[in-house]
């Protein structure tokens, strides 16, 4: 009997902790998550502990006995602590602490397609079952996403061609008047197309959406629920609604960015410009080098109107930390567009955290550990012969007043730098070497003309690159040498910047070689075959007027403004240049949005504002 009793010691003791923990439960001293931790301990470790040790005794057929009356009581002791638990312990109603807890939940195309209930599994219904008999739940989880559509089937077109459609539509399980304003959202974009699907399939007709798909993701209360759609083309359609239950509110995508904690926008914003640059880096970086100047154009385009990303792109949390955003990258092939996914993490550093240093004559250049760029006239230096001062160098290269410089259009994560003059005359540029191993520059002395300094863009298909080294390049045009950069790449291969620059120079596209009109304005500009020469002038009763003969246009680099550009112009009757720094958003339809940014208004635009001008035939 003393083993009996041992045991009965054993299952009182078992019996106390039960019974504390009844009691901590029910005074909420643990939370559902210290007392899935608790249960864990006690089913992995002192289980398992008392069970080996129970082993340590000698085998007979009175301990045989003994264990069989063992196993009566604990049996008995077990029933009633499964009551005393399934009474005080039972599920909260509470909702998660954070959607990082769990990953969202995600549709997919299944033979039967099934919903979960908080009740019980039942195959899903069609559109008007699933209105008649919404979900009874109140549970903060996807019981309270219906299907609004769950259709898979084959089916062969009127070529042939097998193939198996999917189509999965949600809906929200709210009566709200916002959740019922959602759900009417989802039907007219998505359902529509399910509808149509179905139709072309009756008519045996070609079917144009492939697939329908839903993920979910819950913080709190806050529902998250992103749709896709692709087209037989592959072409994608993304869309995101966001619905607070405890409020029955409609959130806008500003709205769950700031229920997130990502209160400033502008951080917000410029963390997803950088991501969506360093994306199309690494997508277009490994191009041919000849295709920089068309990459331009399109990397342009897609910085452009990123600030959408607060009322009209896709935004979904991600599962730890930031969000994604589905944005418009633009490309040569296909469509031209293609929706991708960018993930954003405004908390997260932005920059490698590197303090980098250059400098020549008469400029410096600094990056700072966040990224930041400045560039800064040295306008206390002066000759070592004393010939030569910032003022007289100020008016050799018709300098503005300006002297120090924020660059814009620096996306990357710069570990290098070098700053130097290449060239036959006095040209310093700034090179920057990123994490990635691409190479970016600054134009000094043409930004500083202007009043404007931006980032020229990365270099394509100069890749790999480890060092940059200070040498000599022969230009068979002028038969001579003249100081270039080379950047040095991981098997040793050498690249000649200064001749990369000029090839990617994208002003030199021959499809933008013709006169640009704005009846908005009344002025005109032209980009001509043998760049830089560059005429402007003003536009009345569609006749060109030309302002001079001598006028030009430099590329400057890219933001999310477009092309940043410093248009010169020789006045023969005030004997003196003007300058205007402008960004020019090029686009696919034959022409350009320009904004004025700086310096004198040459071609009449308006402050903080675009302007299109339209190619003509002329």
């Amino acid at each position: 009997m003393d083993s009996f009793f041992k045991m009965v010691d054993v299952q009182t003791v078992l019996f106390i902790y039960m019974a504390v923990g009844f009691f901590c439960r029910k005074k909420g001293i643990f939370n559902d998550a210290a007392r899935d931790k608790l249960t864990d301990f006690v089913v992995l470790i002192t289980l398992p502990c008392m069970i080996f040790e129970s082993f340590h005794m000698e085998f007979s057929l009175e301990s045989l006995k003994q264990g069989g009356v063992a196993v009566l009581i604990a049996t008995v002791m077990a029933a009633a602590a499964l009551l005393l638990i399934t009474a005080g312990c039972g599920r909260s109603n509470a909702p998660p602490a954070s959607a990082s807890s769990a990953a969202p939940s995600v549709s997919a195309p299944i033979t039967e397609p099934i919903v979960e209930s908080s009740e019980d599994t039942a195959p899903t219904v069609q559109k008007d079952e699933a209105a008649a008999k919404p979900q009874n739940s109140r549970r903060l989880d996807d019981s309270r996403i219906i299907p609004l559509y769950s259709e898979r089937f084959t089916y062969t077109d009127p070529y042939g061609i097998e193939d198996t459609y999917f189509y999965e539509v949600p809906q929200i399980d709210d009566d709200t008047e916002d959740a019922k304003h959602i759900n009417a959202i989802i039907d007219y974009r998505y359902g529509y197309l399910v509808e149509r699907a179905l139709d072309a399939r009756s008519r045996n007709d070609f079917i144009d959406t492939s697939y329908i798909i839903w993920v979910s993701n819950w913080n709190g209360p806050v529902l998250s629920l992103q749709i896709t759609s692709s087209d037989t083309m592959f072409n994608h359609d993304v869309g995101s609604y966001h619905y607070n239950f405890a409020t029955g509110q409609e959130l806008t995508n500003l709205d769950l960015l700031e229920y997130m904690g990502y209160t400033d926008s502008a951080k917000t914003l410029n963390a997803l410009q950088r991501a969506a640059a360093q994306n199309f880096d690494v997508y277009c970086g490994g191009n041919d080098p000849e295709c920089t100047a068309m990459l331009y154009k399109m990397r342009a385009q897609s910085l452009s109107e990123l600030d959408n990303v607060f009322t009209y792109y896709s935004v979904f949390p991600h599962f730890a930390n930031g969000f994604v955003v589905t944005v418009p990258m633009y490309t040569s092939a296909g469509a031209g567009m293609y929706w991708t996914d960018v993930q954003v993490d405004p908390n997260k550093r932005q920059a490698s955290g590197q303090v980098l240093h250059g400098q020549d004559e008469w400029f410096t250049c600094d990056v700072t550990a966040t990224g930041e760029v400045t560039v800064r006239a040295l306008t206390d230096y002066v000759t070592t012969d004393g010939a030569v001062t910032y003022q007289t160098m100020k008016e050799w290269y018709e300098l503005g007043d300006q002297t120090e410089f924020t660059v814009s259009g620096c996306y990357s994560n710069y570990i290098k730098m070098l700053m130097t003059s290449v060239g036959q005359d006095y040209a310093p540029y700034v090179f920057l070497l990123t994490e990635d191993g691409n190479v970016e520059y600054i134009d000094v002395i043409s930004g500083a003309q202007c009043g404007t300094m931006a980032n020229g863009g990365p270099l394509y298909g100069i890749n790999e690159i480890v060092k940059f080294e200070i040498g000599t390049a022969y230009d068979p045009d002028f038969e001579a040498e003249y100081t270039t950069v080379y950047a040095v790449s991981r098997d040793n291969e050498k690249f000649n910047l200064v001749e990369a620059i000029h090839n990617a120079d994208p002003m030199g596209l021959p499809n933008l070689i013709g006169s640009y009109v704005s009846d908005y304005t009344g002025t005109w500009f032209e980009i001509c075959e043998d760049q830089p020469n560059f005429y402007i002038g003003e536009y009345r009763n569609e006749t060109l007027e030309p302002a001079t003969w001598d006028s030009g246009i430099t590329y400057l680099g890219m933001d999310d403004r477009g092309w940043i550009c410093g248009i010169s112009l020789y006045r023969m009757d005030l004997g003196r240049a003007q300058r205007e720094t402008v960004a020019m958003m090029p686009t696919d339809y034959g022409g350009f949005y320009v904004r004025h940014i700086g310096g004198e208004s040459l071609l009449n635009l308006p402050k903080d504002e675009s302007v299109w001008f339209q190619m003509t035939d002329e």
